[in-house]
């Protein structure tokens, strides 16, 4: 499949991008998490944590960017690495609203799921979604994750208490794409 976005490592020239995103207070009206403001030097020691590899680490911390222009749009990673019961959690951003609906995060977790069930052996990945983001979940399905349960009223986001959503893919599932 022609994928219009590839993955790579983050760096710290990532730096100014990364904390004008998790500054978005507009962003994280959509993921799970609650906002607060991150100063540039929290946000370098941040980078530069998640950017330092490790063969034995539980995370993967990668950039989604443009094919045709090589933009850094988001981040995408796996989180809490389960190496023993081979799982993982997924995470995905696009940080700047005029690249979102485009196609990129749907072909960012199709390339991720590639990397954690061929490359790394991983058995399941999992992720949380706020149950009122319609387009998040829809993209998940046609990723091939299923809806496995509801955590009720378990983000307190705008004033108001929201239910995550538990979606998992597992590798079987995937190949059978």
């Amino acid at each position: 499949m022609n994928e219009p976005i590839y993955l790579r490592a983050l760096e710290m020239s990532d730096l100014d991008r990364c904390h004008k995103w998790h500054n978005d207070r507009t962003l994280y009206e959509m993921l799970g998490g609650s906002f607060h403001f991150v100063s540039k030097q929290s946000e370098g020691a941040w980078l530069d944590r998640k950017t330092s590899y490790s063969a034995s680490s539980d995370e993967v911390n990668l950039a989604m960017c443009d094919k045709e222009t090589d933009k850094h749009i988001g981040n995408i990673y796996l989180r809490q690495i389960n190496w023993i019961n081979r799982h993982a959690e997924l995470h995905i951003f696009i940080g700047d609203l005029e690249e979102r609906s485009k196609g990129y995060g749907q072909s960012a977790v199709r390339q991720l799921l590639a990397h954690a069930f061929s490359d790394l052996g991983l058995k399941r990945v999992y992720l949380t979604v706020l149950s009122d983001n319609h387009a998040a979940i829809h993209i998940y399905k046609k990723c091939g994750f299923n809806i496995e349960g509801t955590l009720k009223d378990h983000e307190f986001k705008q004033g108001q208490w929201k239910d995550l959503t538990i979606m998992a893919v597992c590798v079987e599932e995937y190949r059978n794409l």
